[in-house]
């Protein structure tokens, strides 16, 4: 029994000493690659909201053994309009190593035709010991005439909910009045007498009886 404790008092040890490694360290001790980051951008066009007619996202991946902390810039004609450090936040959430990263830029038509540039830093949880990954690169915000269409798109968008909505109700009721009849046909066939009673939930509809009861149909 104590040998099996002292077993497992080392590997914990162990394991802990390897958790301290610096992250190069670590890297060589398992021959892993060099730590790598990508940012892949996926485009909308959403002009639900004339003035910010969609957004692009920033899906952002980091391949290595230990963790990130990811900071994100995004410029439009030289001005910082969006700015991002998830790890900012509190309890410091670090990028954990083979997990994606997702921020999304809204594009303003106050920039319309503008190219937005980007630009990801990765720092390494073990600072000092891991040179920062950078990516760059650009995206294309809303275009003028994106821009020009949005305000009749989004007009045109909710006269189409409007109209669903109408429909959605519409069919409802048809379907409760169906059943509501069914119900007072069948209560009429066993010699009780449709009524509308109120209850703690609203009005209901039941079968009364002759003597005064509900019959269940």
């Amino acid at each position: 029994m104590f040998g099996a404790s002292r077993t497992a008092g080392a590997l914990a040890v162990t394991i802990a000493g390897l958790l301290t490694l610096p992250a190069g360290a670590m890297a060589a001790e398992e021959g892993a690659p060099p730590p790598s980051l990508e940012v892949t951008t996926r485009s909308h066009y959403e002009p639900e909201i004339p003035s910010e007619p969609g957004k692009t996202e920033l899906d952002i991946h980091i391949e290595a053994i230990f963790e990130w902390d990811v900071k994100v810039t995004v410029r439009a004609r030289g001005a910082i309009v969006f700015s991002e450090e998830p790890s900012a936040e509190e309890g410091r959430e670090w990028i954990e190593p083979g997990d994606n990263y997702v921020s999304i830029v809204s594009w303003s038509c106050k920039q319309s035709g503008s190219v937005y540039s980007y630009e990801v830093t990765a720092t390494s949880g073990f600072e000092g010991e891991e040179p920062p990954l950078t990516k760059t690169g650009s995206f294309a915000g809303a275009s003028k005439r994106q821009c020009k269409e949005a305000p009749g798109l989004a007009r045109r968008k909710h006269r189409e909910e409007v109209r669903e909505q109408r429909a959605r109700e519409h069919r409802t009721f048809e379907e409760q009045l169906a059943r509501d009849r069914l119900y007072e046909a069948n209560c009429r066939k066993v010699g009780g007498k449709p009524v509308t009673i109120q209850t703690n939930e609203g009005p209901e509809l039941v079968c009364r009886s002759q003597t005064g009861g509900i019959v269940e149909v």
